[in-house]
């Protein structure tokens, strides 16, 4: 049921309030009817987007240049969904397992998140030597907004409240009593045994921190709210250069017709060994014929056997070139982090976010050292050869391409000095205040995280399905 008044729920009491409609909250919500149990999602955008609601989103970057965090993040039903590019692919086991969880506790969600993003389940994944490995990406076409909206509508057990703004919790002894919520200019108090943080990876961390200054006491005034905050650094790497004929003996079906995108990732062993973060490579073959001649060009004058080579496989039409563009997990940093802006306020009198953010060291020798190792295995193989791009070469700063994967701020953990919330993603030291979504990541992984995500909510939802003093 869709509630457009939110005074309607002044006497209200919800068993849950879900604060956010994205992947994270769509799905604990539905999840949650499937065992009978009512909740509130609240929302603060509109059913569409609306230009002035996204203003509240409004955030500035301190440090490092990054993508643009007021439309990297959707504020209306369905979230960030709205927009998403829907590459989907399980995170790595050593992830999960540096979170401290079981990798089996979210892999046990494949089945049934896969239904939820409509897309095949079995990831395909073949070993091409020690160091790489060719994956597979799914492609999810779901909007959440899109596919849920009527369902929502209709249900017994699901309310959602549109341009709400949550601002921050009040309670005391640890629990929380009821969330303030603005609308239209003024605030109302809505009541709930349990509370969910769904707002994403900025969003989550802003509520915590505002409610720390609002209600002092509340939350424990030492965990790292904000810190930890991470992204996906995209960025072109360099260029290969593949010979279609004998790619084909090395590369499986991935490289559709040898004309598409290649996936390949870093195992396990070439992280453990050199001391990187895991990254995933695409490449995508180009057919600019200028391009080549100037490839061609720079081989025949520092490499003439090989320039000879090339031009060879160019003249046979065998020779594909490409971008090689690279996506890695981030070191988390605690200097990476969001705080409250002091001095500007949103629409709805919250301070809006400064994202303090820096460059790793780390990021560009594992980019350098990733780049490295598959131009040896191309000439390994005998496939091609890998040129790296200069500011990657020689450690300067790698720009970055677009990125929108918000993570970390709420980081899951058992130590309360280096994470916000435990392994099943209650906030540590209060009893019935929960987060879920990106900003519980300890790591990133290379993986796009929405998958991730959906894993994360139907494990919460299933864990307080069976918390007794839920109704």
């Amino acid at each position: 049921m869709i509630i457009k008044d939110i005074k309607f729920l002044k006497n209200k009491l919800f068993p849950i309030i879900i604060i956010g409609s994205g992947p994270a909250g769509i799905t604990i919500a539905k999840k949650l009817e499937e065992n009978k149990i009512n909740s509130l999602i609240i929302e603060a955008g509109d059913e569409k987007y609306q230009e002035a609601s996204q203003e509240n989103y409004r955030s500035k970057v301190i440090g490092d240049d990054i993508s643009d965090l007021r439309y990297s993040r959707l504020r209306q039903l369905g979230g960030t969904s709205g927009h998403w590019g829907g590459w989907c692919k399980p995170i790595e086991k050593w992830n999960i397992e540096q979170w401290g969880l079981n990798y089996n506790e979210i892999s046990n969600y494949e089945n049934e998140t896969c239904k939820i993003l409509e897309i095949n389940q079995n990831f395909k994944k073949a070993k091409l030597d020690k160091y790489f490995n060719q994956i597979e990406f799914r492609y999810s076409k779901v909007r959440f907004a899109e596919k849920y909206k009527d369902e929502i509508k209709k249900s017994k057990f699901i309310n959602l409240v549109l341009n709400s703004q949550v601002t921050h919790f009040e309670g005391a002894d640890q629990t929380i009593k009821n969330v303030v919520v603005t609308q239209n200019n003024k605030s109302y108090k809505i009541k709930s045994n349990f509370f969910i943080l769904c707002g994403g990876g900025i969003e989550n961390s802003r509520v915590l921190l505002w409610t720390n200054q609002k209600s002092i006491g509340l939350l424990k005034k030492d965990l790292p709210i904000g810190k930890f905050w991470m992204t996906h650094p995209w960025t072109l790497g360099g260029v290969g250069f593949l010979y279609k004929s004998k790619i084909k003996e090395i590369l499986k079906d991935d490289f559709i017709n040898y004309d598409g995108p290649m996936h390949i990732s870093t195992s396990k062993e070439l992280i453990d060994e050199k001391k990187i973060l895991s990254g995933a490579i695409y490449m995508n073959a180009k057919e600019d014929t200028k391009f080549y001649k100037e490839i061609v060009k720079d081989f025949l004058c520092v490499a003439p056997d090989y320039g000879k080579k090339i031009a060879r496989y160019l003249f046979k039409k065998d020779l594909k070139c490409g971008d090689i563009f690279m996506n890695l997990e981030e070191f988390p940093n605690a200097n990476n982090r969001i705080e409250l802006d002091k001095n500007e306020l949103d629409n709805n009198g919250v301070p809006i976010t400064n994202l303090y953010y820096k460059q790793s060291i780390d990021t560009l020798l594992s980019m350098k050292t990733i780049l490295e190792e598959l131009g040896k295995f191309f000439i390994k193989k005998d496939i091609g050869r890998v040129a790296i791009k200069e500011n990657i070469e020689n450690l300067s700063k790698y720009e970055h391409l677009g990125v929108h994967h918000h993570m970390g701020g709420t980081r899951i953990g058992e130590n309360s000095k280096t994470s916000v919330v435990d392994k099943n993603l209650k906030v540590h030291f209060t009893k019935n205040l929960y987060v879920c979504g990106s900003s519980t990541f300890s790591t990133g992984g290379y993986t796009n995280p929405t998958y991730t995500i959906v894993q994360l909510s139907l494990r919460l939802a299933e864990h307080l399905a069976n918390v007794k003093n839920l109704s």
